[in-house]
């Protein structure tokens, strides 16, 4: 009696783990739809669009481009042209802890621009007392 209940339980949460399988399964074919439908709405080539979308599946991305496609023209939308592409920064000189990333070219002007000014040890504990 005890090994069919458990049995009975094994099989359930068995059964349920298949639903999440096919649920992120269904989600990545969604994406790849999304992304298709985001370059044809925006006016990229389909080829460009799988250049910039390695991980994603070309049939995905087809099929979303296509619908846009579709859709575009029964509806006579326009094209919206996307944002140009941002330029790639220059080669990082350093990372600090606490800091963020700067280009070569940027951070050899702020060092030579900036004047580094400090306290002496003296006159500040002199103020706190």
């Amino acid at each position: 009696m005890t090994t069919r209940m458990f049995l009975l339980a094994m099989m359930v949460l068995g059964l349920s783990g298949c639903e999440r399988l096919t649920e992120l399964a269904n989600q990545a074919k969604l994406n790849g739809r999304a992304i298709g439908a985001a370059c044809r709405h925006s006016g990229r080539a389909l080829e460009d669009c799988f250049q910039r979308n390695v991980r994603v599946s070309k049939a995905d991305i087809f099929a979303g481009w296509k619908e846009m496609n579709e859709y575009m023209t029964k509806n006579k939308l326009d094209v919206i042209t996307p944002p140009p592409d941002q330029p790639p920064k220059g080669p990082v000189t350093s990372v600090e802890i606490g800091g963020g990333t700067e280009p070569a070219d940027e951070a050899a002007s702020e060092t030579s621009s900036t004047p580094v000014t400090e306290k002496p040890a003296a006159a500040t504990t002199a103020a706190g007392a």
